[in-house]
């Protein structure tokens, strides 16, 4: 990543929040958008919200150069309860009192209709702050107002590790987060990277925290985790099972080395209770993704026959430096792999996606090959995916049947 540090230690000093700030924009004109990534996604009522992440951008009739990225600054909302095509889908700013983060941690409270923003890396090591969970309310027009969440034991969040790429998901109670990596733009002072071992949980209702690295991880107590995707299916058993998919492990005690990490494969799948916190594994079979397969998006959605579909696609091999746009759909109860359509807006890895209107996927951002200077061919970064068409769209159906 190309960009001026030194000024950007300066700015917020001057009430600007990057280089050439006023210039830049969360949302750029369909002409001047060219990549974004790294943000993370949940849908509450009829709106989508996303945070964090990174966008590049033209500049006075200039492709991103010196400025390749900047931070969003932004929380930004998307209307699903009227169709609308990824050309002219109005895409809401709401602001943020702290500074953009990527590849945040993101739990949902359905029934309290809230989410929390957690963890992930600061822009460029900018603007960090201590260990702090956000909270956010949505209002009924896709605005809301962002708070800091008192924790009931503060020493406990103060002594857990922050970290970028840990695998995440939630029931209606608990957020759960799995291993990550940490380094020098998730925690100050930090001087080398390392692979975080086990998982963290966070009680929505009494706002406490919990540190299960001995003995209840959904992996094994001396691995870990990085980079995949976590996802929770309601419908099975009686607590509903999250599940975690593909990623990489990397050594307690060594240096993170992406290109040697051992790859979780596709074909044996852990998943665990989240009130037992029991943990499964089962093998698949069908159309199995390739791997080692990290940075990919994944989303989940009941059909009307009582099973459960999920949707891995994207994501990037860092060993064979292989960059997905194919698409793949899990069957449950049947553990079958069904291959789709590829991506006709080409590979990507760190989209967000998220299951909208009964059946369609909304893919949020990802970059590719030639990174941020490479204009993405998806309107706005937003593309979806009909699940039962079977095929990638430019258009979004308020009206869609289950």
């Amino acid at each position: 990543m190309r960009f001026h540090r030194s000024l950007s230690r300066l700015l917020p000093l001057l009430g600007l929040g990057c280089v050439a700030g006023a210039q830049f924009s969360d949302v750029p004109s369909l002409e001047n958008f060219y990549r974004r990534g790294g943000a993370s996604a949940t849908m509450i009522g009829n709106y989508v919200y996303f945070d964090g992440g990174e966008v590049s951008q033209a500049l006075d009739g200039k492709a991103p150069g010196e400025h390749t990225t900047r931070p969003v600054n932004s929380t930004i909302s998307i209307d699903i309860s009227k169709s609308w095509t990824t050309s002219d889908v109005v895409l809401r700013t709401i602001d943020r009192p702290w500074s953009s983060k990527i590849n945040q941690v993101i739990w949902t409270n359905y029934d309290a209709a809230v989410f929390y923003v957690w963890a992930g890396r600061w822009f460029g090591g900018n603007n960090m702050t201590a260990n702090e969970l956000w909270k956010f309310t949505p209002d009924s027009s896709g605005g809301g107002s962002w708070a800091l969440e008192t924790p009931a034991n503060p020493e406990l969040l103060d002594g857990l590790e922050q970290a970028e790429y840990m695998v995440f998901a939630n029931d209606n109670d608990t957020g759960f987060a799995i291993g990550g990596v940490a380094n020098g733009w998730t925690r100050k002072g930090r001087l080398s990277d390392q692979a975080i071992p086990g998982m963290v949980a966070f009680a929505m209702k009494t706002k406490s925290w919990y540190n299960l690295i001995a003995g209840l991880s959904p992996i094994l107590q001396a691995d870990t985790l990085a980079a995949g995707a976590g996802h929770y299916i309601p419908n099975f058993g009686p607590s509903g099972l999250i599940m975690a998919l593909g990623g990489v492990s990397h050594p307690v005690d060594a240096a993170v080395n992406w290109d040697t990490a051992r790859a979780y494969d596709f074909r044996n799948l852990t998943f665990f209770d989240p009130q037992t916190r029991q943990t499964y594994w089962q093998r698949t079979t069908g159309d199995i993704p390739p791997s080692p397969r990290s940075q990919f998006c994944l989303a989940g959605f009941q059909n009307s026959e009582g099973g459960y579909e999920m949707i891995v696609m994207g994501g990037y091999d860092h060993r064979d430096k292989i960059l997905y746009k194919d698409t793949y759909i899990l069957s449950l109860p049947g553990f079958v792999w069904i291959t789709a359509p590829d991506s006709p807006t080409g590979a990507r890895r760190t989209p967000a996606c998220v299951s909208v209107g009964n059946r369609q996927l909304l893919m949020i951002g990802g970059t590719a090959v030639g990174g941020w200077e490479n204009k993405d061919t998806a309107p706005q970064g937003l593309a979806l995916f009909d699940m039962t068409e079977m095929k990638w769209k430019d258009s979004y159906d308020a009206n869609a049947a289950v």
